[in-house]
């Protein structure tokens, strides 16, 4: 049982939303014994933030839980849940969907009978399928983009100032960072915010200046083609061109920099291999990308049933769709995530207060 989720949960008695409640643990064991009988063992675990969230009336009984043995704590409980429940077929007491560790445990969609949940019947809380179901690629991409904006930019993607620090370009002036030498205008990556609001750079943490509004955005994912392993995703801003190859790039991002996972895959890339542009369109922002003279080529794969991978001529241009994938040097494919971060992109997006006095700028290329 994830503990964290069922303290959370404002359909558990006392109902409620507000600071979670360590005794709606009660009401979730008194069910759990109903449905598999009084003696049926029953495994919880916590996130190890849970004692500081909860109430302070409530921390001597966490703290007698915890040293009875009858709770255990984790950095986060959903991976000691899933791991638990996959090497031993045990059920999982959560109301959470873990799409964003869908990529780790792909037997989850399979095991939906094993995901218990929980409801009120007739004032009475009893256990039922939480509704585990197979779900397309790019919604657990939402969820795993939304977790790796939280750790470790510390971007909460549900507060509207947070969008906010999204929805802007930013500069890093940092004399010795070398992704401010890189990418001069502004950074093609997420900023890092602190807790008091402060916007600073991933690479070098020196304080950032706003650069002009990003207008609309998309995710691209880069992956080994040959074991789907996640190489570097990073966002495309619209009418600000990316170049994807290997080596230093200004503008660009390059497989082979140290910080990102490697694989032999990235050799067969070329160091100018493709163009990646976010235009307006009519129907809306739309990708496009230009393979510029590859050595290994590069292959467009359709997402519609049927279709028919076709190789993309040195200079020719195609339009990504948020189905399709590029496949670089038969090695490593490029796809759009499916992340769309501003629901209201398309509408005027607001101007952040300067620090320094400057007045924002928007980017021209």
């Amino acid at each position: 049982m994830d503990l964290s989720n069922v303290c959370w949960s404002a359909r558990i008695p006392p109902l409620g939303a507000g600071i979670p409640r360590l005794a709606r643990l009660d009401a979730v064991q008194d069910a759990w014994r109903r449905r598999f009988g009084p003696g049926a063992p029953l495994t919880v675990i916590a996130d190890r933030s849970l004692r500081h969230q909860i109430g302070r009336a409530e921390r001597p009984r966490f703290d007698a839980l915890l040293g009875s043995g009858a709770m255990t704590l984790a950095p986060t409980a959903d991976p000691e849940l899933l791991r638990l429940a996959r090497d031993r077929q045990w059920y999982v007491v959560s109301g959470d969907q873990f799409l964003d560790l869908r990529r780790d445990h792909p037997w989850i969609a399979g095991a939906a009978d094993r995901f218990l949940g929980w409801d009120l019947r007739g004032g009475r809380l009893v256990l039922r399928p939480s509704g585990i179901r197979e779900v397309p690629e790019q919604q657990i991409s939402r969820a795993v983009e939304a977790k790796s904006l939280k750790w470790p930019h510390r971007i909460d993607v549900r507060d509207p100032a947070h969008l906010r620090v999204l929805r802007s370009h930013w500069r890093c002036s940092g004399p010795r960072c070398l992704r401010a030498l890189l990418w001069p205008d502004h950074l093609l990556d997420w900023p890092t915010l602190t807790a008091q609001g402060a916007v600073l750079c991933p690479a070098c943490n020196s304080a950032l200046t706003e650069a002009g509004p990003r207008g609309a955005v998309r995710s691209l994912v880069v992956s080994d083609a040959a074991s789907g392993t996640e190489l570097v995703r990073f966002p495309l801003c619209q009418d600000t061109p990316v170049l994807l190859g290997r080596g230093r790039l200004a503008h660009g991002i390059n497989l082979e920099a140290p910080e990102l996972r490697q694989s032999p895959a990235i050799g067969r890339v070329s160091r100018r291999h493709l163009m990646l542009n976010l235009t307006a369109a009519p129907g809306g922002p739309r990708i496009t990308a230009v393979d510029l003279g590859s050595g290994n080529g590069t292959v467009v794969e359709r997402g519609e049933p049927g279709a028919v991978p076709r190789a993309l001529e040195p200079g020719g241009e195609v339009v990504l769709g948020d189905r399709d994938a590029l496949r670089l040097g038969d090695a490593v494919t490029v796809r759009v995530s499916g992340r769309r971060w501003f629901a209201d992109e398309d509408l005027a997006l607001p101007v952040l207060a300067q620090t320094d006095g400057a007045q924002p700028t928007r980017l021209v290329t």
